[in-house]
């Protein structure tokens, strides 16, 4: 009787420090920065700030343009790292989006969580039969931040940089990629 006690005083503590829908824990995404690494020809985004919105939330804002049409010639990819302590030493983590043609990309992908960003930009909807080619234009974006409710709560605390890549599916060439840093943190409600 005594052990039945513990083990039940044991899953009662465990769903309530690990069960997210206990509402008990919250991830809070902060953003920090992006990087663009190579592209221009593809990309201009000299103009995406991330801004401090209040006293706990970054948001990005600004524009950029997408100077091509993008079609099944690219693949597109993303990967993420992750820096414990914050001193730049990023380790890959084993989640992430992996690279396939760009509009199979957009129809997949892009697809299942546009809901999460198109009140905040410009950025054309995808319908379920997909988008191709992704046509060039001017995209703003306005205030946007990244709902932490689709974080899973394993997801553990740290630095985080999102690698993003677009490649030629013929020669493999790297033609733009960019870095999203974020900070990750948890907080008990």
């Amino acid at each position: 009787m005594r052990s039945s006690i513990a083990l039940l005083a044991t899953i009662a503590i465990a769903v309530f420090f690990l069960d997210p829908s206990a509402g008990l824990m919250k991830v809070i995404v902060d953003f920090d920065r992006w990087e663009h690494i190579n592209g221009s020809e593809i990309f201009n985004v000299e103009k995406l700030r991330v801004r401090k919105f209040n006293r706990t939330l970054s948001v990005l804002n600004g524009t950029g343009a997408l100077l091509i049409d993008l079609t099944d010639k690219y693949e597109y990819g993303l990967s993420f790292a992750r820096s414990a302590q914050g001193n730049n030493q990023y380790d890959a983590y084993p989640m992430k989006l992996a690279s396939r043609p760009f509009c199979d990309f957009i129809k997949t992908h892009y697809h299942d969580y546009q809901h999460l960003f198109l009140n905040f930009t410009n950025l054309p909807f995808v319908p379920d039969e997909g988008l191709c080619p992704f046509p060039k234009g001017e995209y703003w974006v306005k205030d946007a931040f990244i709902d932490s409710s689709v974080i899973p709560i394993v997801v553990p605390e740290g630095f985080w940089r999102c690698t993003t890549e677009l490649r030629i599916i013929e020669t493999g060439e790297i033609v733009a990629r960019g870095e999203m840093y974020v900070k990750l943190t948890k907080e008990y409600v």
